[in-house]
């Protein structure tokens, strides 16, 4: 297995980063939680990878941390679940958001990642519950309210962008590139995305 990759990023794509280790240019996949923190290309970067093969694709995800990584494993454990829909799942939702709604029975708020429906999202929870290692519970009663206060606004943005035809990838990108965003409104997140970034 490919572990970690370390080079220079070459290029941002939609889903992707290129990024040259060793004199090759790998094309990594990442979910949009690393898009928002990736570095300028020319500049170093490190990802802990998971390598998937199968008959047909041989596809290189990544993360920023191992835990992201980890957990990303343990998704496609379930049955159904496959490496994109892992990586629509970690798009939707930070590991810790995705771990909260497994601990609190939340199938909802996980059944909103592309190509996961009701009867999926509930059979995740069952199957990961018992999975989740005791120090990735970090939720106390104020950071979950937090948390879920800022996801509400984000969600909604986001859901307002897609129904305009933008992707989730881009939506988020879109809002978590905004200053202080976790401070506003679904409405100003909404504006703001419009005014600045979309054409």
């Amino acid at each position: 297995m490919i572990r970690f990759i370390h080079g220079i990023l070459r290029e941002v794509k939609e889903d992707m980063l290129v990024i040259e280790a060793g004199g090759l240019g790998y094309g990594v996949r990442i979910p949009a939680s690393v898009f928002d923190k990736a570095p300028k290309t020319g500049e170093e970067i490190l990802l802990h990878t998971y390598f998937s093969v199968r008959e047909d694709s041989q596809e290189l995800f990544g993360f920023w941390e191992e835990r992201d990584r980890d957990f990303f494993i343990k998704l496609l454990s379930v049955s159904g679940i496959g490496p994109k829909t892992a990586l629509g799942i970690f798009s939707c939702m930070s590991r810790e958001e995705l771990i909260h709604a497994i601990i609190s029975n939340d199938s909802k708020k996980i059944q909103k990642a592309p190509g996961l429906g009701k009867k999926s999202a509930e059979r995740l929870i069952v199957e990961l519950r018992d999975k989740v290692p005791k120090e990735d519970i970090t939720f106390s009663g104020e950071e979950a309210v937090e948390t879920t206060a800022t996801s509400v606004a984000v969600e909604e943005a986001v859901e307002a962008l897609v129904s305009l035809g933008y992707s989730v990838m881009e939506a988020k990108r879109w809002i978590r590139s905004i200053p202080a965003y976790e401070e506003k409104t679904a409405e100003e997140l909404l504006r703001i995305s419009l005014k600045q970034f979309a054409l």
